[in-house]
């Protein structure tokens, strides 16, 4: 008995030990191009709950998105603290956003190709809380988040009630959240670690502006569903085998005058792949890996040329290979890049509209490249992440000294995504 379970300590402390684990951000992986799931560090915490664990103390601050559109989005701040109480009653986590991130993210940047992102969002998110408790070698962790926004006016006896909706057509784009999620993670044997996770979500809205006239959600109800290993299956290589499905329903119902049309709207996926993280050098980071996914989308509404036609829209990426390095030139500045590929990539359209669009098929058979480039600056206890602009390196001079100011207000800046990380 003794001897397992100092097989099981050491098998941690060698995980640990690893440079996938050093405390990292959105904008790091982002910055190398990486989904978050096949590599170990505290961003997993949204998707894995029982991962919290393992954080230790830190608060992170995420310092805005920048876009073309947009100036300093997706800005959020959060702490994990596991020394509340003395640890007594575990590991807490609040986070403070500006807008609801894409299910198991830290933001709202598509982590599955095309259609594999998130289609809805709210910039209203009132909290996200979390709790995880260690009990002897199994992790458990919870979430609880909601996001919600409403606008009511009463006058002469009547209530005009407006809440908002993303359903593919003309709306705000967003809907009111109330999410629970849950995960355990447990010690397999002494190299390998597992871990499950399940997250739930509620999405509703309704926008009532004359009596008797309702737009409404058709059921939201919304969740995602993963497994995971972590596997050291060298001294200096880390497998991570990773398995999600996820499932939106974003149906509408609409009453006119007693009159009800309803539209089962939906959006649901798979993603399968494998993953190695390569400890180079001291305290480099290698990954190499490919996965496997599958997104079908199901619209009933007016989306597509003003009409009302049913059009079902399935993606495969077979498979989606990427690969990332990240080398610590220094003991304050930190360098990466990394980039995917779609090796066998398609889109296909099918149009079941009896009027409009029946019998329609397009096909779309491409590989999509994407690339980032990034860089971390360690400042005593403070980490700054950042994502570069693409042509950072063909110019570093010219864009730091302001080079690149003849695009300053169509949103061209040298650093993309700033997030920063304070650990103790």
């Amino acid at each position: 008995m003794f001897n397992r379970t100092y097989r099981f300590i050491i098998g941690a402390a060698l995980l640990a030990a690893m440079p996938v684990v050093a405390q990292a951000s959105t904008s790091r992986l982002e910055g190398m191009s990486l989904p978050g799931d096949y590599t170990k560090d505290y961003t997993a915490i949204y998707g894995w709950p029982s991962s919290i664990v393992g954080v230790g103390n830190l608060v992170y601050a995420e310092l805005g998105n920048q876009n073309s559109n947009t100036r300093g989005t997706e800005r959020a701040m959060g702490a994990v603290l596991p020394n509340l109480w003395d640890g007594k009653y575990g590991v807490w986590g609040l986070h403070l956003r500006e807008t609801t991130p894409a299910i198991g993210q830290g933001s709202n940047t598509p982590d599955n190709s095309f259609f594999g992102g998130d289609p809805n969002s709210n910039n209203d998110e009132q909290f996200d809380l979390m709790w995880g408790k260690k009990f002897g070698n199994t992790n458990f962790g919870l979430r609880l988040n909601r996001s919600f926004e409403q606008e009511k006016i009463q006058a002469a006896g009547v209530t005009t009630l407006f809440e908002f909706d993303n359903n593919f057509d003309n709306g705000p784009f967003e809907r009111n959240i109330m999410g629970i999620g849950g995960g355990i993670g447990f010690a397999m044997n002494d190299k390998t670690n597992g871990e499950v996770a399940v997250l739930y979500q509620n999405r509703k809205f309704e926008n009532s502006v004359t009596p008797g006239n309702k737009f409404e959600d058709n059921g939201g109800s919304t969740y995602l569903v993963q497994g995971r290993m972590m596997w050291k299956w060298q001294p200096n290589v880390l497998v991570v085998p990773v398995v999600k499905f996820y499932n939106f329903d974003l149906g509408t119902k609409n009453t006119v005058g007693g009159n009800v049309t309803t539209l089962d709207n939906s959006l649901r996926g798979w993603s399968a792949g494998l993953a190695g993280n390569w400890a180079l050098g001291s305290n480099d980071l290698f990954v190499l890996g490919a996965t496997f996914a599958q997104n079908t989308l199901d619209v009933q509404n007016g989306t597509f040329s003003g009409f009302d036609p049913k059009i079902k829209v399935k993606e495969n990426a077979s498979p989606e290979v990427f690969m990332a390095l990240e080398t610590q030139v220094n003991s304050w500045l930190t360098l990466r890049f990394g980039a995917r590929k779609d090796v066998f990539y398609q889109v296909k359209f099918d149009g079941t509209d009896s009027e409009f669009h029946k019998g329609l098929t397009q096909t779309i058979k491409n590989s999509p490249f994407t690339m980032n480039i990034g860089a971390g600056v360690k400042v005593g206890s403070l980490t700054f992440d950042a994502v570069l602009d693409q042509l950072f390196y063909n110019n570093p001079a010219a864009q730091l000294l302001g080079g690149n100011e003849s695009n300053f207000w169509d949103g061209s800046y040298v650093f993309q995504k700033v997030s920063a990380t304070y650990t103790w």
